[in-house]
């Protein structure tokens, strides 16, 4: 059998913050201090190179999203700073001095900022897989990763409404909904749930603007909210939800004019969790049997689909909540029997513990 290849998604790595709340105020960021110290061992276990190959981010390392509407969110050069993830930042820098390890980072969504020469930076050692502005894609022979975000309607790269910086739809809501966790402690109803509501009575067309100002609601804010954004040569600037509101109205009909019904329709269903179809889509278009996501944040191992023969689709899940397994997925290639083993693993308890398991043809 041939080392691991270890594929791991959505730690959001933030500016800890949010875990020293003011009185009358509740956490917002994702990654709390425990949760930092949990991933920073597996990354101490994973560092061995006797089993391992190759260690693949696919996206969400970082997190510059998850931030109430009136504070400007850190800058990613400080959340790399931050005391809370000192003892991420030290593995990952050990991980990829090991010369027997490749150590690569494709972002996702909430890190799509993150660019060459901020890894070059901080993680030298670290071979950058490109930025997620134009969707960066991990492949070895027949197997494809990455992040998953870029099929989502809500959160791809938008080069429509924000050509500059390219965020999404789902940079707003998720810094709507940092601003209720704040004030409230909840956020117990995500997003994409308003999505599977308003889907059924509304239609697609007018979904965008109605999930966002579903969202605004529960939040308890008014669509002449001032949002602030990351600082641009020193100065903040702010939109408010109106104008955002307006700005991704269109946004369905924009993405079924640009790609086809039959894709806008699918990256609707993406948000609300749905990802199946989309592994299915990729291999069918190329020589492609195994398809890694993230995103999702939920694990996934799922094989054969009527639709596409032989072929799996894995989620790596999530590191950053703890009512779900800290999961990650592994591949071994066992060219003796010419099989691909794909493997969803488990962290919750310090030791590795297999959720999940199929295999496919080299």
């Amino acid at each position: 059998m041939d080392k691991r290849r270890i594929y791991i998604s959505d730690i959001h790595m933030n500016a800890g913050k949010g875990f020293q709340a003011a009185k009358g105020e509740h956490p917002y960021e994702w990654l709390g201090p425990d949760e930092a110290k949990r991933f920073a061992a597996f990354l101490n276990y994973i560092n061995d190179p006797d089993t391992v190959q190759e260690v693949i981010i696919i996206g969400d390392l970082l997190d510059d999203w998850v931030y109430p509407v009136d504070m400007v969110p850190p800058s990613l050069e400080s959340i790399v700073k931050a005391p809370i993830n000192k003892e991420i930042v030290q593995a990952l820098k050990k991980l990829a001095k090991n010369r027997k390890i490749s150590v690569l980072y494709l972002p996702g969504n909430h890190d799509m900022g993150v660019n060459r020469e901020l890894v070059g930076k901080h993680f030298p050692e670290m071979i950058f897989g490109g930025t997620a502005l134009y969707n960066s894609v991990y492949r070895s022979s027949r197997l494809r990763a990455e992040h998953g975000s870029a099929y989502a309607m809500f959160n791809a790269p938008d080069t429509i409404n924000s050509p500059g910086n390219r965020l999404p739809l789902g940079y707003f809501i998720s810094r709507v909904v940092a601003t209720k966790s704040r004030d409230t402690g909840s956020a117990d109803r995500h997003y994409w749930t308003y999505a599977d509501d308003l889907l059924e009575t509304l239609g697609p067309q007018r979904l965008a603007a109605s999930v966002f100002e579903a969202v605004l609601e529960e939040a308890g804010l008014k669509e002449t909210t001032k949002i602030y954004m990351s600082k641009r040569n020193g100065k903040a600037d702010f939109v408010t939800a109106g104008q955002v509101k307006e700005k991704y109205a269109a946004l369905y009909d924009q993405w079924q004019e640009t790609y086809g019904a039959g894709v806008a329709f699918k990256a609707l269903f993406a948000e609300i969790g749905f990802l199946e179809n989309l592994a299915d889509r990729l291999c069918k278009k190329s020589d492609t049997n195994v398809v890694i996501f993230g995103h999702s944040h939920d694990w996934k191992l799922d094989k054969d689909k009527w639709f596409v023969e032989d072929r799996i689709y894995a989620n790596c899940g999530t590191w950053c909540d703890d009512e779900k397994r800290c999961t990650w997925v592994e591949s071994q290639k066992d060219r003796e029997a010419c099989r691909h083993f794909i493997r969803v693993m488990d962290w919750n308890n310090g030791q590795p513990k297999v959720l999940q398991k199929e295999d496919v043809p080299l």
